[in-house]
């Protein structure tokens, strides 16, 4: 058997400054698990690539799990900021120009 959850997409806002010129961020999934899309730009810096805006907003904080998809994702030192309403993929080093690479999450309540 295998777990599926589903639900509405969750909304994005993107860091247009840390994916580079011409950059972006696109989400799939649901508030519970989905893949963070990156294509970054010229000159990305460091910072958050953008954050994922649950549909509805969890009771406390929730545990937010992120696995790197591709060689991109995986030169970045990642981090996620949480709060109930959402979380962001920060990188401490800018992420590598003009690649695209993914970030899969899931989060529990």
């Amino acid at each position: 058997n295998h777990l599926a959850f589903t639900g509405a997409t969750p909304g994005r806002t993107v860091n247009g400054s840390v994916v580079g010129n011409g950059g972006s961020v696109s989400v799939s999934g649901s508030d519970t698990s989905g893949t963070i899309n990156v294509n970054t730009g010229n000159n990305p810096t460091a910072g958050c690539f953008g954050r994922v805006n649950f549909g509805q907003a969890f009771a406390t904080t929730p545990k937010v799990i992120v696995s790197p998809v591709g060689s991109g994702a995986g030169q970045t030192q990642y981090y996620v900021d949480r709060n109930a309403s959402g979380f962001s993929i920060c990188t401490a080093n800018a992420a590598p120009a003009n690649q695209a690479f993914s970030y899969d999450y899931f989060v529990a309540g």
